[in-house]
């Protein structure tokens, strides 16, 4: 098995975007990046499109997991949370 890393240009927004990240996940057409200011930034991977940008956790994202539509996160404020994100709704479902 062989796998080919690219690397191209991105789309992002004119200003704001600027972000230190910490983790990332790639689950199906999407890239999930967490910052050091706790949001997950969202990226189309084949049109290489910003999507958005969600706060989810204070202290930065230490960690991010995807089963199916379910991705857990582990903020650096200690907690863990479970967000529902099929159908393109973000919803948080449990927090530990």
């Amino acid at each position: 098995m062989q796998y080919s890393l690219k690397q191209g240009n991105v789309q992002l927004p004119n200003t704001g975007l600027i972000r230190n990240y910490t983790v990332s996940l790639i689950t199906g057409d999407t890239l999930l990046l967490g910052t050091s200011s706790g949001e997950v930034c969202i990226f189309s991977v084949s049109s290489r499109i910003y999507r958005a940008a969600m706060p989810i956790a204070s202290n930065g994202l230490m960690a991010i997991a995807a089963v199916d539509d379910v991705i857990y996160v582990g903020g650096g404020d200690g907690k863990v949370k479970r967000l529902n994100i099929g159908g393109g709704k973000w919803t948080l479902t449990h927090e530990a």
